[in-house]
């Protein structure tokens, strides 16, 4: 091997390095952008969803407040155990009506809203065990809304404020 040819084969390698590099950077380039491209469209695909969702959890948290529900279903029961039942259902229903939606907001709203939800329950449930089930509904109803503000009140505020704060980050991370 001369030194010529040795000259040839280095310029040859340079060569096909420089191929080689031009070729993956175009090839990374061009796959950032189709990322890019595709998480833009995701995007706005999913955030009327997400939008929906944070609304319907707000909702729901509202819905399930002892003092928005007690005053909806107090009216179409005649005695304690009937208020009972039907809150407990109301309850029941709305959640599961609202549950898939928890793959649209984030894993600690999601916990705070179980958490929430279980308070409201709890609170019922204690509120009931304390109460003739033959007394009037409106005797358990005045109970549940004594108690709420202090045993239920903190619980779907906190996560009705966590629904805010996940929907404020989402649209500054955009």
């Amino acid at each position: 091997m001369t030194i010529t040819t040795i000259q040839l084969i280095i310029a040859l390698g340079i060569c096909v390095g420089a191929v080689v590099l031009t070729v993956y950077l175009f090839h990374r380039a061009e796959e950032r952008r189709r990322f890019d491209e595709y998480r833009l469209r995701f995007s706005a695909d999913v955030m009327p969803t997400r939008l929906q969702a944070y609304e319907r959890m707000s909702l729901y948290l509202q819905r399930i407040s002892p003092e928005a529900s007690v005053q909806r279903e107090q009216m179409n029961v005649n005695t304690a155990m009937e208020l009972h039942t039907l809150l407990m259902t109301s309850i029941r229903q709305e959640f599961e009506h609202n549950m898939a939606m928890q793959i649209y907001i984030s894993s600690a709203s999601w916990k705070r809203i179980l958490r929430a939800k279980e308070e409201v329950v709890k609170l019922l449930t204690e509120e009931a065990k304390e109460t003739n089930p033959k007394a009037s509904s409106l005797e358990l109803g005045r109970k549940i809304l004594e108690d709420a503000p202090q045993r239920t009140t903190f619980y779907i505020t906190r996560a009705i404020e966590g629904l805010r704060a996940d929907l404020a980050g989402a649209f500054v991370n955009k």
